[in-house]
């Protein structure tokens, strides 16, 4: 897994693409700091129906949706809640062969028959997003075309001063193997008239002033986005400051479960449960001297949802008290692992290909389609980057989906030794890069923790160093990481699961529970 970064950084720009695995997208919430339940991520079997239905030609639907929707108002000078529905939607998108381009994005917020007393909403907004593309990363700038609102609580009725109101917000989304992140900035000042006039007539006028900064990522088993906005509401002789932390996160979940009968032809299996969890806290620091002993803190959330799907039981019987038999398990549950689990032998050393291949299924990685007689008479010769695997390779597809995705590279001489042992720092280099989270370890020329650190090859170290923070490579009892050895099929395994294990669960932790903190 050694060759030169631009060799890298060409393979990864060639197939940049963030549409394709992104499940939950900025404005989903509605960029006045509400939660909405967010966008559920496809079953297994969906996601195999859309990919079918994508080869035949058909195009599959864009990001549209509608949402339960929550928002804390506090244009009265004390918080209201409100509780309805928002209706997102976009009119193009970001295209992969533009480098720059435009397209619009609209979002509804409307009262339902569920909307409580306390506040009521009617927000209309529409937004040109401008786009350009650097590498593996988008920005993408935020303009008003349309924007209309009309808000009542506290008894009274705001209605947005369109001409005095402003509204912007930039985004950095960064496209790596496995999961999109982006971090973007929101700035709003809403103009609100109250009394039925406008501000030439002599109606009061209530300003809030918000900068908020958002964080977050995308991948097949999670998604998570987390807010911390500054609110100031002026309002005739008052004023208040607020900090608003709205948060959603959705996660697909595996849950084994036994089976109650014994007379059955197998005895359990495993299911992904995926469920959505929103919530939002907020902190009052300076109160309107209008009321004086109000709460100074609160939250809302919305109820989770679950949806489940059974996946598949494969007979590992022949397993029984090994150690790795879980994670075994998992992976052919979760179709990582395929063919006859009889086979898998998993004290044998698994091979380069064997691991990129089941990597490349662990973290979603985009396959094209393996080229046949009826589609083309002859491969292209620009597709056989490696002398060592050529298109009549079963894992052909997973292993050029790995280099054009920067995840695994040949060795020093271009051949991909496809069939030879894969070591440890070569298995947990991989992983990292899928992740796109290298820059979470040491430098490259620094020392690592690791007792045997002058075994790690310097290609390695920062990712060997990132996965031991993130707790995806352990040392061993003596400290060491054993960088050089070679990985038994069962220590893939172990590997691989816990690499699925983070993306469905350790990831959203550093953005709905450490931002918002609901959970």
């Amino acid at each position: 897994m050694r060759k030169l970064i631009k060799t890298l950084a060409l393979s990864i720009l060639a197939v940049f693409s963030l549409s394709a695995s992104v499940y939950a997208d900025v404005g989903d919430m509605g960029f006045f700091g509400g939660i909405s339940e967010g966008r559920r991520l496809p079953k297994t079997t969906e996601d195999i129906i859309s990919k079918s239905s994508q080869k035949t030609g058909r195009k599959a639907k864009g990001q549209t949706g509608t949402f339960i929707y929550k928002e804390v108002v506090f244009l009265s000078g004390k918080p209201a809640v409100f509780e309805g529905l928002i209706d997102v939607a976009a009119n193009g998108g970001i295209q992969d062969d533009l480098d720059a381009g435009t397209y619009i994005q609209t979002f509804r917020v409307y009262p339902s028959a569920a909307t409580t007393e306390e506040a009521s909403i009617e927000r209309s907004m529409t937004l040109r997003v401008n786009y350009r593309k650097e590498y593996n990363q988008v920005i993408e700038d935020y303009a008003v075309e349309s924007w209309s609102e009309s808000i009542q609580a506290g008894g009274a009725s705001f209605t947005l001063d369109r001409r005095l109101s402003d509204f912007g917000a930039s985004v950095i989304k960064d496209k790596t193997p496995g999961v999109t992140y982006y971090r973007g900035d929101i700035s709003t000042r809403s103009v609100y008239s109250s009394g039925g006039g406008s501000p030439e007539d002599g109606s009061s006028i209530t300003v809030v002033e918000g900068a908020d900064s958002f964080y977050g990522y995308a991948c097949a088993w999670s998604s998570s986005e987390a807010h911390r906005m500054d609110q100031t509401v002026s309002s005739g002789d008052w004023q208040m400051q607020v900090q608003v932390r709205p948060g959603v996160s959705v996660n697909k979940l595996l849950q084994y479960s036994r089976n109650e009968p014994s007379a059955m032809s197998f005895e359990g299996n495993y299911k992904e449960v995926i469920q959505n969890e929103s919530g939002l806290k907020y902190d009052i620091f300076i109160a309107p001297h209008i009321y004086p002993d109000q709460k100074m803190s609160g939250g809302i959330s919305i109820p989770g949802r679950n949806a489940f799907e059974q996946l598949t039981a494969p007979d590992m019987a022949f397993l029984k008290g090994h150690y790795a038999e879980e994670d075994i398990k998992k992976l052919f549950s979760m179709q990582i692992l395929d063919g006859d689990p009889k086979y898998y032998q998993p004290h044998q050393a698994i091979t380069r290909g064997q691991f990129v291949t089941a990597l490349s299924k662990a973290v979603k990685l985009p396959v094209e389609a393996q080229k046949t007689a009826r589609t083309s008479r002859k491969v292209d010769a620009h597709l056989i980057v490696f002398p060592d695997v050529t298109s009549q390779r079963p894992d052909y597809p997973y292993i050029m989906a790995a280099y054009r995705n920067g995840v695994a590279i040949g060795r020093d001489n271009g051949t991909f030794y496809a069939d030879a042992p894969l070591e440890r720092q070569e298995a947990v280099a991989a992983m990292i890069r899928s992740l796109g989270l290298a820059n979470l370890g040491l430098d490259p020329t620094a020392m690592t923790p690791f007792t045997d650190d002058d075994e790690i090859g310097y290609w390695a170290r920062r990712e060997l160093d990132a996965a031991r923070r993130l707790g995806l490579l352990l040392p061993d009892e003596s400290g060491r990481a054993r960088p050089v050895e070679f990985v038994s099929k069962a220590e893939a395994a172990a590997f691989l699961s816990r690499l699925v294990d983070y993306m469905r669960s350790g990831l959203s932790e550093d953005y709905s529970k450490h931002i918002v903190n609901f959970g």
